[in-house]
């Protein structure tokens, strides 16, 4: 189970998961997006020009699934 304290929750592909972001040691955001089970990990970083929301996870976790299959 994956600590969901700071981090906000998203249904994907009957799947959950959890996302948030932090800053990293250069200063740069970086979000980080977990499934719920720790199976599922994924680390980017992003302009910070970009609007980040559920709609935006969804598109990463829709590209890095469809590439990784």
């Amino acid at each position: 189970m994956i600590s969901k304290k700071g981090k906000r929750k998203l249904e994907f592909q009957g799947k959950t998961y959890y996302w948030h972001i932090k800053e990293g040691q250069d200063k740069i955001p970086q979000l980080h997006i977990a499934s719920e089970d720790k199976s599922f990990y994924l680390t980017c970083g992003f302009d910070r020009e970009i609007g980040v929301g559920t709609r935006y996870i969804k598109e990463l976790l829709t590209r890095y699934l469809t590439d990784k299959d």
